[in-house]
């Protein structure tokens, strides 16, 4: 019964939070324009979204088990290569022909396609905000949105080259800082 409560509760603070927005858009033109730009032309940060969900609202939506999907949670390995070298704003990992790439930390997938110079790629958001990139990947084994633990199946490698690529924002990062090899 209790939780019964806190969950009527917390959605109740949610559906006034969003009231009270909705009248201060429909009010002032200037809100409305910030948070239609904030919407519909930056990327939503998935990792402030989930520390704020985490914070005030943990517990009550199950959002890992609905989101994932049928991601195989069996495959838990590390990335394994037999060669690293820069390549871009990233680095190059040689593997063997169709590895299988587990995702090296938890996160969202924010993006699935072909990124320039990369192939098919996908992109997972951490907690931290640092975007992971894995380029050259066919046969996706995860869709956009999924929440992905450390190991997860990703997909496997077009051929012996896989490609990463850490990115904050719209900044590219270096590499050695997050990448051990």
């Amino acid at each position: 019964m209790k939780k019964l409560y806190v969950f009527l509760m917390k959605s109740l603070i949610c559906i006034i939070l969003f009231l009270v927005m909705a009248i201060i858009c429909k009010s002032n033109v200037q809100y409305k324009d910030y948070i239609k730009s904030r919407l519909y032309e930056d990327r939503i940060s998935f990792s402030s979204f989930k520390k704020f969900y985490d914070q005030y609202l943990g517990g009550v939506f199950p959002i890992e088990e609905v989101s994932s999907g049928n991601i195989n949670y069996v495959f838990h390995d590390t990335l394994m290569y037999d060669a690293v070298s820069s390549y871009e704003e990233g680095v190059a990992l040689t593997v063997s022909s169709h590895y299988l790439i587990p995702s090296i930390e938890e996160g969202i997938v924010v993006y699935i396609g072909e990124k320039e110079k990369y192939n098919q790629v996908i992109m997972i958001e951490n907690k931290d905000g640092i975007d992971i990139w894995y380029g050259n990947v066919c046969n996706f084994a995860v869709k956009l949105y999924d929440t992905v633990s450390a190991g997860t199946y990703l997909g496997e490698s077009c051929d012996s080259t896989l490609y990463l690529v850490y990115t904050k924002g719209n900044q590219y990062l270096d590499y050695e800082d997050y990448f051990q090899s």
